[in-house]
């Protein structure tokens, strides 16, 4: 380890001390503007009690060792003229429902899809699931806070019966927009010829304080370190410039298994030398990132196929490419 100036340090919490606390409410700790924290006083989440059998990722993401890819969605909804404001069921002309709209998300029969465009990203998931069971579908909804730039994008699928076909693909309209733009909606496509269950999670903006669901890049161009390079770095480098950005950080340990395979578990700055390593940053909430390390200096990134690493990659979904779609999961993740 290289020689360090001044008064001996013994753990990073010689080294964190003087960081920034950043905390809901107090100035530098608002993710959103007066109204958006109006409206988010007032509604109260739920995490999903339960999920169907055979709850799988969505097709092709991959959390770790490949490709972060997209982020689709919008935190807020201005509907399109012709749209109604109450609960309403259309019919196709054929007896069967083609349409419903209710407080949280309106739902067209689009060819062969139905498509939900989400209105209120943090209503009830009993509203989402009314919608859908007006039109025979079977599907469950719940949004869950993500990283900024995966809001909208799909973190997980669970299904049973029926078979999924072609998937569910979610969206953004007009698309490829941005979550921030005016107008920016995020769309849901669930095939019209799905008959089994479904439960499906979606990333929403967080509320102020909210840890983010899914295991976003901290360094990406998302990322509140963004443009920072952690490989292989030692824990006090980059708790340098974390406190030079005056955020707050916490950390898990990555163990390697037999055969490659990783579990995480959290440390404390403690337990934590500043000659430890860091392989990758991860955004925790809004102010607040987590390092991935390991108590020695490896080879290979663990976190990674050869060839790719922190950095080269957005957040989890969050390519450069609209429309991909990921899943929130590790062992050991927050």
């Amino acid at each position: 380890m290289r020689n360090v100036k001044g008064p001996e340090i013994k753990s990073v919490e010689d080294l964190i001390g003087p960081l920034a606390r950043v905390r809901p409410g107090r100035p530098g700790g608002e993710v959103s503007g007066t109204g958006a924290r109006t409206l988010l006083a007032s509604v109260t989440a739920e995490e999903p009690t339960g999920r169907t059998a055979g709850d799988v990722p969505v097709p092709a993401a991959v959390r770790r060792y490949g490709l972060r890819r997209l982020t689709l969605g919008a935190a807020a909804v201005v509907l399109a003229a012709g749209f109604v404001v109450g609960p309403s069921l259309l019919e196709d002309g054929s007896g069967g429902a083609a349409s419903y709209a209710n407080s949280a998300v309106a739902i067209e029969r689009e060819g062969g899809d139905y498509v939900a465009r989400i209105k209120d990203p943090f209503a009830e998931r009993e509203e989402f699931g009314e919608a859908f069971a007006a039109l025979g579908l079977k599907v469950g909804l719940n949004l869950s806070p993500a990283s900024p730039g995966a809001v909208g994008e799909i973190f997980r699928v669970g299904t049973s019966g029926g078979g999924v076909g072609r998937g569910f693909v979610a969206g953004t309209e007009p698309s490829g927009c941005s979550p921030s733009e005016p107008g920016c909606v995020m769309v849901l496509r669930v095939p019209a010829d799905f008959t089994g269950e479904a439960w499906i999670e979606l990333g929403r903006q967080a509320r102020p304080g909210e840890a983010y669901r899914n295991h976003g890049s901290a360094v990406g161009r998302y990322g509140e370190l963004r443009g920072t390079d952690v490989d292989g770095r030692p824990v006090e480098e980059v708790l340098a410039e974390v406190r030079r950005r005056g955020l707050q950080v916490e950390f898990q340990r990555i163990i390697v298994g037999d055969g490659g395979s990783l579990s995480f578990e959290a440390v404390t700055a403690g337990e934590v030398g500043p000659a430890w390593t860091v392989w990758d940053a991860e955004a925790a909430m809004a102010g607040k990132v987590r390092l991935m390390v390991t108590p020695e200096k490896l080879d290979d990134n663990p976190m990674y196929e050869p060839g790719l690493g922190p950095g080269g990659l957005d957040d989890l979904g969050e390519s450069d490419e609209p429309g991909k779609s990921g899943e929130p999961g590790r062992s050991g993740g927050g």
